[in-house]
């Protein structure tokens, strides 16, 4: 009975921790994603990642480039954006 309760308050802990910025922010470094409308796939985030050489200052920054410019898309459609781009500045 004693494990039982002590497995219900580490998953309970967790799940607790997981709601806050740090938690959220560990969470995304490992690579687990909010499941939100709009949010990007992990598909395209593992893509987008690998084209900036696994550096997510860069990633960020393409991102970012694009919620400057259209900031109503979704988190989505910022990375099929920045995809886009990666395809174009292969083709040039």
């Amino acid at each position: 009975m004693s494990l039982l309760i002590l497995v219900i308050a580490i998953v309970v802990t967790i799940a607790i921790f997981a709601t806050t910025t740090t938690g959220r922010e560990i969470a995304k470094r490992i690579g687990f994603r909010d499941h939100v409308s709009g949010a990007a796939t992990s598909e395209d985030v593992a893509y987008l990642l690998s084209a900036c050489q696994g550096d997510r200052a860069k990633l960020e920054t393409r991102i970012e480039a694009e919620r400057v410019r259209y900031p109503d898309l979704t988190e989505a459609e910022h990375y099929r954006r920045a995809i886009r781009k990666v395809f174009a500045e292969r083709e040039s």
